[in-house]
């Protein structure tokens, strides 16, 4: 009946732990599930926010960009870096003061009648020297002609041969000088293209080749009617030109050196934007209107870029919830075997209760019986009074063990114990442990060996709580070392201090048990030989004492073939 009472009770029990495995399980993880979707959704609502304010950021730099590109393009200088060359309009007259024209028309009557008079080499210095006057080579006549390009053209009329080092330098100096700006009029043009090819100046072979991207924009412009073209810029044929209103100059580029020259700016990049190709342009580019249409300008912090911190966000807020989760799950879990841990207890400690009633009511009812039998006087004469007065003894013995060991315990659960540690002879110990076992399980069949190491030093112990440890050990070898019950106890001397062994060889303890040996109301199903009761108290108590000595205790089993306790006791 009590069975089956405790059955029910250990199945109600536990239905009632699974429930609150249950509950406890949603009451964790339900407000982290909620907590990890008001993120994602709180995420969602940033990207779209985020998605808004990108769009609306990129098109204002768009305007901004696009504006301050024109400006660039309308504005860029032409330099021998930049490819672009300055073009002077022929349809434009040039506006001479009339000082500077009649000096013009002096100087080059004056070099006109020289020719007549002197010989070629002379007339080549007499014009290398005015080439060399800055104040006469850059006069211009009336038309805006100049001076300089005339007297070089003077020298050329006399052939090829008549030309020395000293004139081809100066007209050299000249031209570069008067042509490097660009300023490229049809009277430039065409001394140009009679020099250059007698000059052996790599600068003005280059000036050669900027002459004909000019003649080449000019015929472009004059097929579409568009020369002279007007004030701003124009986009034809491979070429870009700029013309600011009111000049006769105008600013000419290809459209590779152009777009080279205004992504070489840093004006532009203030903006936080960047120049792209159209033919690699993305979702998030736009294309400038012509004539600045092959110039896409995509933003440096595009949404995608933008969307992609946002999505690493994201991640990083789920990984949040996820180790929020876990963390709940584990914390859940250590409630969960804490909770399986202390019912465990409860249930050992009911065990107990139940084990300690049987294990003392059992000695005192062997007491009671004998008692009885020997105070009634009709049976006390059929009984060996001498040997009903030792089995009383030995069940009193047998109870005051148990009561020791309850009162072992009981300090061990306070952490506290009183423990006189001095200087011991181990060989004392081993005598009265010795006698206390053959004392104790007289007239039982047994087999002891001691084995002790002569001379051996003190160690630092309580002898009555060191003879409790070799005690227990003793007995459990006795209850579980096999039919035979063969033990050893061996002391010797090792580094550290003195070390006891308890050897049986009975069944052994699997490595699984041995991992729980020493916790305190556990025992080994199968070491239950039938003879004792068994609180599963002994070796944790054991272990209680080696600790509070300092000591340590190791144990060594093999399924059938025995185990042995080392217990390792400090010096003295």
């Amino acid at each position: 009946m009590f069975g089956r009472t405790g059955n029910a009770k250990s199945n109600v029990t536990q239905a009632s732990a699974w429930v609150t495995y249950a509950l406890l399980a949603v009451g964790i993880i339900s407000p982290v599930v909620c907590v990890v979707w008001l993120v994602r959704t709180a995420v969602e609502n940033e990207n779209a926010v985020v998605r808004r304010l990108v769009a609306e950021a990129n098109e204002r730099r768009y305007e901004d960009a696009g504006e301050l590109l024109f400006e660039l393009a309308e504005s860029l200088v032409p330099t021998p870096q930049n490819g672009g060359v300055s073009h002077l309009l022929d349809s434009v007259s040039a506006q001479v003061p009339e000082g500077e024209s009649q000096r013009a028309r002096a100087v080059l009557g004056e070099a006109r009648e020289r020719k007549a008079t002197q010989d070629a080499h002379t007339f080549q210095g007499t014009l290398t020297a005015y080439l060399r006057d800055p104040d006469l080579r850059g006069l211009r006549l009336r038309q805006g002609r100049s001076l300089g390009a005339l007297l070089i053209q003077l020298g050329l009329s006399q052939g090829v041969e008549a030309l020395d080092s000293a004139f081809l330098a100066a007209a050299d100096a000249y031209v570069l000088e008067h042509m490097e700006a660009g300023q490229l009029s049809r009277q430039h043009r065409y001394l140009l293209r009679q020099y250059a090819p007698l000059s052996g100046s790599a600068e003005v072979a280059r000036l050669l080749e900027r002459q004909a991207r000019v003649e080449r924009w000019i015929g472009e412009a004059e097929a579409r009617g568009v020369y002279p073209p007007a004030a701003g810029l124009h986009s034809f044929a491979g070429f870009v030109a700029a013309r600011e209103a009111g000049s006769s100059t105008v600013r000419i580029f290809t459209v590779e050196d152009w777009r080279e020259a205004v992504a070489a700016s840093t004006e532009w990049q203030e903006l936080g934007m960047a120049l792209a190709s159209p033919a690699g342009l993305g979702a998030e580019g736009r294309t400038l209107p012509a004539p600045l249409d092959f110039v896409a300008i995509v933003p440096l912090t595009g949404i995608g870029e933008v969307m992609g911190d946002q999505q690493s966000k994201a991640v990083f807020y789920l990984w949040i919830g996820g180790i929020v989760l876990g963390l709940s799950i584990l914390s859940g879990a250590a409630i969960v075997v804490s909770v399986r841990r202390q019912a465990s207890v409860t249930q050992l400690k009911d065990n107990l209760v139940a084990t300690v009633t049987h294990e003392l009511k059992t000695p005192v009812s062997s007491i009671r019986l004998l008692v009885d039998t020997m105070l009634d006087p009709e049976r006390r004469e059929k009984v060996d009074t001498q040997e009903y007065i030792e089995l009383i003894s030995r069940e009193n013995q047998r109870l005051g063990r148990l009561i020791d060991n309850f009162l072992s315990f009981s300090r061990m659960e306070r952490s506290k114990g009183s423990f006189d540690i001095r200087a011991t002879s181990p060989a004392g110990v081993l005598t009265a442990v010795e006698e206390a076992f053959r004392e104790r399980f007289q007239g039982q069949a047994f087999d002891l060996s001691i084995k002790s190491s002569e001379a051996l030093p003190d160690m630092a112990a309580d002898p009555d709580a060191l003879a409790t440890v070799l005690g227990n050990l003793l007995e459990n070898a006795f209850k579980y070392g096999g039919p035979k019950r063969r033990i050893e106890l061996r002391c010797e001397a090792v580094a550290g201090g003195i070390q006891f062994e308890v050897q049986d060889f009975g069944k052994g303890i699997s490595k699984r048990d041995q991992k729980r040996i020493f916790r305190k109301f556990f025992q080994v199903d199968h070491y239950a030989s039938g003879q004792t009761g068994s609180v599963g108290l002994g070796l944790s108590i054991v272990e209680f004492i080696v600790s509070k000595h300092s000591g340590q205790i190791e144990l060594e089993s093999e399924l059938g073939k025995g185990s042995v306790f080392k217990v390792r006791i400090p010096y003295a």
